[in-house]
């Protein structure tokens, strides 16, 4: 009697384990897929004359590493960065790297300073056609100081 119930837990247990198991394989599948296998669907944002992609927060990090890809697949970009010096080369470094005729513009502004007109700083780009925007501007709220 004792072996058809060690028999019986061992099933219930192997059962659990492979059902487990399965939930992670999958999990795995789907991360894959996500990550490396599907396809961009950036190409969608690619239509009208001329397309532009803004990308903020483009003078480092993600955002000149989007830049760079946005370039790449298609558009003429728009960057924004608050230091002047960093946006400009990075400007420079995608038309370097590139033999494609395509415009590049950057304006230099701090997205967090309530008082900055930003009507008036894009005012230059309202004939563009802007069809894909990324939000790449990061940091934290400032504080109010003592």
């Amino acid at each position: 009697m004792l072996d058809k119930t060690m028999f019986e837990t061992t099933h219930f247990l192997s059962a659990l384990g492979a059902i487990l198991s399965l939930t992670y394989i999958y999990r795995f599948i789907v991360f894959i897929w996500i990550y490396c296998l599907r396809p961009s669907s950036v190409h969608k944002y690619l239509y009208g004359a001329a397309p532009y992609a803004v990308v903020t927060g483009a003078s480092d990090g993600i955002g000149k590493a989007l830049a760079f890809e946005l370039y790449n697949k298609g558009f003429n970009l728009i960057l924004h960065g608050r230091n002047r010096e960093k946006t400009k080369k990075v400007a420079e470094d995608i038309c370097a790297g590139s033999r494609a005729d395509r415009d590049v513009r950057y304006f230099v502004t701090d997205a967090g300073d309530r008082e900055q007109d930003f009507g008036k700083i894009v005012e230059e780009f309202g004939g563009l056609n802007i069809t894909l925007v990324v939000h790449n501007v990061g940091g934290s709220p400032k504080r109010p100081e003592r």
